[in-house]
């Protein structure tokens, strides 16, 4: 984003950013001290698990800031929201069995559910605008493909692809759980992309409020033009 935005706008990405480096420093620290005994193991593997919850919490902050900018009742009712549900799923990685292996396809499925619930406001915002003008100006295409990566990256870690097709053969490297890291460290990047890309087009489609709340009733046409 430029320079020139905000300081609340700035306090917006850093929702992201911190969102996405607890995420990262808890997951060092798992894979760093996990080997130290069964407890400290149990216990890195719980912040583990909260830290992926509250970088799906992060990356929803600034898509709900810029997508209903000037509605703030809608705003402070889809962040109650993805406030409850991050809470609740962070409450179940609480849970010792969780982070058992049995419970492996489960904790997939727990955050892709998050995400995908957490992707309401987007239907939201499409339906509102339309979806060419989403894509033009909401920058719906980035979150696609983070989408896109997270769901591939959940889908190897939960069926343990490629080491259950070679066992041994990837016991060091390329196994699906550093893949999965891999996954995620790159949809945050275009995820990031892509919230620079909707935070200027926020201002060059719209320029203030008052052309926002009338492109809700304008034809679509007009809205790109």
């Amino acid at each position: 984003p430029s320079d020139e935005v905000h300081i609340e706008q700035k306090l917006i990405f850093g929702a992201f950013f911190l969102g996405a480096i607890i995420c990262l420093l808890c997951s060092t620290l798992y894979h760093t001290l996990y080997c130290h005994s069964p407890e400290i193991s149990k216990f890195f593997s719980k912040l583990d698990y909260c830290g992926i919850a509250l970088l799906i919490i992060g990356s929803i902050i600034p898509l709900l800031y810029y997508q209903f900018y000037c509605e703030f009742g809608t705003k402070v009712a889809y962040l109650t929201f993805i406030g409850l549900l991050g809470t609740g799923c962070i409450v179940i990685t609480m849970w010792d069995k969780f982070s058992s292996s049995q419970y492996r396809v489960y904790r997939a499925l727990l955050f892709v559910t998050f995400a995908v619930f957490g992707f309401i406001p987007t239907c939201h915002y499409m339906i509102r605008f339309g979806i060419e003008h989403a894509f033009t100006a909401g920058a719906i295409q980035y979150l696609l493909i983070v989408a896109s990566l997270y769901l591939i990256g959940a889908c190897l870690y939960a069926a343990r692809i490629p080491e259950r097709l070679a066992p041994g053969l990837f016991d060091i490297w390329f196994q699906s759980h550093q893949l999965f890291h891999v996954f995620v460290v790159a949809a945050a990047c275009v995820h990031y992309y892509g919230i620079c890309v909707l935070s200027n087009n926020q201002k060059n489609f719209f320029g203030d409020c008052r052309n926002i709340l009338g492109a809700t009733n304008a034809p679509l046409a007009s809205i790109i033009s």
